[in-house]
């Protein structure tokens, strides 16, 4: 079954290593296969990774779009592991995201990983 896509113009879909920009009017796209899927707004730039939990985001953001996604383990865990030692209390967090990543399930954790950016954000004001 395809996974069925609404994009808006201008807006920026990440295909695997590719990028593909809706250049005109509101497009619906097919995609069949496995190769992983980013909206625009799941994704975040490396240039916007200013906080340990937008940085541990972005290496499990680069596990989902890799073909070999084990060689960003170590940013991860040293990522998750800052996180857990500056804020035990976001440490289950850390460890439920911990278990999507050893199951493969990136884009869960991608999830789970918005989550503990949101929690950051709230300790921080």
């Amino acid at each position: 079954m395809a996974l069925k896509l609404e994009l808006k113009a201008g807006e920026r879909l990440r295909l695997g290593d590719c990028v593909l920009v809706n250049g005109g009017a509101r497009a619906t796209l097919l995609i069949e296969g496995d190769t992983p899927v980013l909206r625009e707004t799941e994704i975040i730039d490396p240039a916007e990774a200013d906080s340990a939990a937008k940085r541990l985001y972005l290496a499990v953001q680069s596990m989902h779009l890799s073909r070999r996604p084990r060689g960003f383990l170590t940013d991860y865990a040293f990522h998750a592991g800052e996180i857990a030692a500056s804020s035990p209390t976001l440490k289950p967090m850390i460890e439920a995201i911990d278990d999507l990543v050893a199951a493969g399930r990136y884009y869960k954790a991608m999830r789970a990983a918005r989550h503990l950016i949101d929690a950051e954000t709230r300790r921080a004001a």
